[in-house]
């Protein structure tokens, strides 16, 4: 049965990317289910923010609709109050509350609120529970609730003592919650893959052979190890930097891109070079997802080297290309990986890393790629979503 979903994402800067990605891509599979759905995305900025500039354009306390897919509601407000204990909820409700008095005026209301992240769409799904009596579902995409502020902690006990449902996205992650807030009952659901991964794409692999076979020769093409993600310390680019040396310092013949942008990445270009590596590694930038694809179907393997990992969209979306995963049992990856796609390591073991490197660069050919991708479309496609959710929520 077919229902009025209002989605709240905790942030929602481009529904193409980090900023919210895949908030939007859950929203369209629901859609695509047959569920009328919208995307309200409040923002609050500071002193600050004024500035650095960094307010958006169209100014302060301006509703917008803008349609992507769905309609988005957005509006963007200020807050003079210093950094207090409640401030940023409290103002992210306040300027919450006014965008959905909008939204209900011109859609009525709706049968049910999605909140992504108790803090800050989970308080203000609370907030419309209360004030207007419409049910709300939470899902958790961050470890960040298991150890936060006393004041953070008060919130999240309130949100998810009166959600309908909650939801976190990986096992592990519903483990680690529920031991934190034992009261509530956590269900697994995972991230669902993005709208760039699940078509057959520009790339397939018999145009992959075609394109590398005019460049060079067959036995001359390198190996190319893949990862995406942004350059922060949680991501263990150092580690995989460290590792990549250990096994392939010196051979022409393997290299390994890195995809992201970050405040890591002029001191990873710099390991590089202390590594004696420079010239096997290659720094992209950040790439849309659309380029991200083409750069997965080009590649031999995936790997990433994470400290933590709540989820990890990048490897369902490295599965839906068809490589075969290098990656930490990082918690989000663990259920990911397994003999038929890939191979887990311990975390910040470089030796161990470096030892799965070496043994993917000989035996990626064995990994069906096209088995690959079809069972991660069978389990984190759309389809797959929207019957999880349909059935959680019943």
């Amino acid at each position: 049965m077919s229902s009025h979903i209002l989605v709240i994402p905790s942030w929602y800067s481009d529904g193409r990317g980090s900023g919210g990605g895949y908030f939007r891509d859950q929203a369209l599979a629901l859609k695509a289910a047959g569920h009328r759905v919208a995307i309200l995305a409040p923002a609050i900025h500071t002193w600050r923010d004024l500035q650095t500039g960094r307010v958006p354009r169209g100014g302060l306390g301006h509703p917008t609709v803008e349609i992507d897919g769905m309609p988005i509601y957005r509006r963007n407000d200020f807050t003079a109050l210093p950094r207090l204990p409640y401030r940023n909820p409290l103002a992210w409700t306040r300027c919450g509350m006014k965008l959905f008095r909008r939204y209900i005026a011109e859609n009525g209301p709706p049968d049910l609120v999605h909140a992504h992240c108790c803090l800050n769409a989970g308080v203000l799904a609370l907030a419309i529970n209360r004030r207007f009596g419409i049910p709300f579902v939470v899902t958790e995409h961050s470890a960040g609730p298991a150890g936060g502020r006393w004041w953070e902690r008060d919130l999240i006990r309130r949100v998810t003592g009166r959600a309908s449902r909650c939801i976190a996205v990986s096992p592990h992650l519903t483990a680690l919650l529920e031991g934190h807030y034992p009261g509530a009952q956590w269900r697994y659901l995972p991230n669902v893959l993005g709208e760039a991964f699940l078509g057959e794409g520009f790339w397939g692999e018999g145009l992959r052979s075609a394109v590398t076979s005019l460049t060079m020769p067959e036995g001359d093409r390198p190996f190319v190890f893949l990862c995406v993600a942004r350059m922060s310390p949680e991501k263990g680019h150092a580690l995989l930097l460290d590792a990549f040396a250990g096994a392939f310092r010196g051979s022409s013949g393997t290299r390994l891109r890195l995809v992201g942008d970050g405040p890591l990445l002029a001191s990873l270009q710099r390991l590089s070079r202390q590594l004696g590596i420079a010239e096997q590694i290659d720094f992209t930038g950040a790439l849309p997802a659309n380029r991200v694809r083409a750069e997965m179907e080009l590649a031999d393997a995936f790997a990433l080297a994470s400290n933590h990992e709540t989820f990890g969209v990048v490897i369902i979306e490295a599965l839906a290309c068809g490589l075969p995963i290098v990656s930490t049992a990082s918690g989000g990856p663990d259920h990911l990986i397994d003999t038929d796609n890939g191979v887990l390591v311990p975390c910040r073991d470089v030796a161990a890393l470096r030892d799965a490197l070496q043994a993917m660069r000989g035996q990626a050919s064995r990994y069906d790629r096209r088995a690959i991708r079809a069972e991660v479309i069978r389990q984190y496609g759309p389809d797959a979503f929207a019957r999880q959710f349909a059935a959680i929520i019943a």
